[in-house]
């Protein structure tokens, strides 16, 4: 095994995990009952305040942070000019990597898997959305980074709410500035698109969730942050069940409400979302045990790729392709909403971009000019 680096009190091995301001390794520190394993946050190197008042705002944030679906944090500080937190290290894969092995291997998620996940990832938000500070105070905490790749599915099949980097709280000393949006594209709230933003901006990004679990798709993947945006506002949302049969009405119903663009028709709460999936749960047999999840867990990924069930194809929104690059869809930070001139082109009018499909036809038309006006010029010569 490879020689640890020594950071102050800890142990630091191989590199899980890495982010806009931090990178995350495994490490280990001695404690009286022997060495105890821990994820280990570092913030990068850098001169912007911003970043480092975002990463401290992180780590006072995380020690209110107690419950079972939420990774725990054990400590923090800096050493050697370098801030870090050290947290519960879960080993699993993310939801993120499951969905991936999915869409090569079984297809989708078992329903009962889904809303085994799903009730755990509200438990968690429910006691994120209601922290208190030391006195009592609501830190009104909304994550505004709830995605698959931020939920990891232990070893023993209890899921666990990360990285609260993102996340916006009262008392919080980095405030967001009018007109920057945080968190990735394709799972931000559309009334975040706008401007507006509390806990039920959450509850929009499990919705999302639920759907890519049920159906191993993207819901609103575009080939440009730009066209993910214009999606996440004016995509119509199928029903989970367009593309997977096997999923019931009930399910539908649960995701479809977290997928309302008016967020005063969406689930109000994270309990209430909880509260109705349970109750699908009782219906259908009762909840599953942690044990059936790490069985079923261990079997994807124990299978080799291969063509996974065909699901119904659904067609997504046709979008004008943009005349000029907006950046990664998976960026953490962008200017404000685009303007409505940038949003789309004139009536009647489709934007031209010089793709190799049109370089080719502008060439043929231009050769065939020259050759019209060749063949004119030669019989007036003549």
């Amino acid at each position: 095994m490879e020689s640890p680096e020594r950071y102050g009190a800890y142990f630091v091995y191989e590199q899980i995990g890495k982010g806009g301001m931090a990178s995350v390794h495994r490490a280990e520190r001695e404690t009286k009952a022997g060495r105890q394993q821990i994820a280990l946050k570092r913030a990068y190197p850098t001169l912007q305040r911003e970043m480092v008042f975002l990463f401290l705002d992180e780590a006072r944030l995380c020690r209110y942070l107690e419950h079972p679906n939420i990774a725990r944090t054990y400590d923090s500080g800096r050493v050697f000019g370098t801030y870090y937190i050290a947290m519960e290290y879960v080993p699993g894969p993310t939801l993120r990597e499951l969905v991936e092995r999915c869409s090569v291997t079984v297809g989708s998620v078992p329903e009962s898997i889904t809303l085994h996940l799903a009730q755990q990832l509200c438990d968690a938000l429910d006691a994120a959305h209601n922290c208190c500070d030391d006195k009592g105070a609501p830190l009104n905490i909304v994550h505004r980074d709830v995605t698959p790749a931020n939920i990891i599915i232990s070893d023993a099949g209890v899921l666990k709410l990360i990285d609260f980097g993102l996340a916006k709280a009262t008392g919080t000393t980095q405030q967001t500035a009018v007109g920057v949006i945080k968190g990735k594209f394709g799972y931000i709230a559309p009334e975040y698109l706008n401007g507006k933003l509390d806990h039920r901006a959450d509850l929009w990004a499990i919705g999302i969730i639920m759907y890519e679990l049920l159906t191993s798709r993207r819901l609103f993947d575009g080939p440009n942050a730009f066209e993910t945006m214009m999606r996440v506002r004016e995509l119509p949302i199928p029903r989970p069940s367009l593309a997977n049969p096997n999923v019931t009405p009930e399910l539908d119903e649960i995701v479809m409400k977290a997928l309302e663009r008016d967020p005063e028709r969406r689930w109000q709460s994270a309990a209430l979302m909880r509260d109705r999936i349970r109750a699908v749960i009782a219906k259908f047999g009762g909840p599953i045990d942690s044990d059936a999840v790490v069985e079923w867990v261990r079997q994807v990924f124990e299978q080799e790729p291969g063509r996974p069930p065909q699901l119904t194809p659904i067609i997504p929104m046709p979008f004008a392709q943009l005349l000029y690059p907006i950046g990664d869809e998976e960026a953490t930070v962008i200017s404000g909403p685009p303007t409505e001139a940038a949003e789309s082109p004139p009536p009647g009018a489709a934007p031209f971009a010089w793709t190799r499909p049109n370089i080719v036809w502008a060439a043929c038309a231009a050769a065939y000019l020259l050759f019209v006006l060749g063949s004119l010029l030669w019989i007036l010569v003549r």
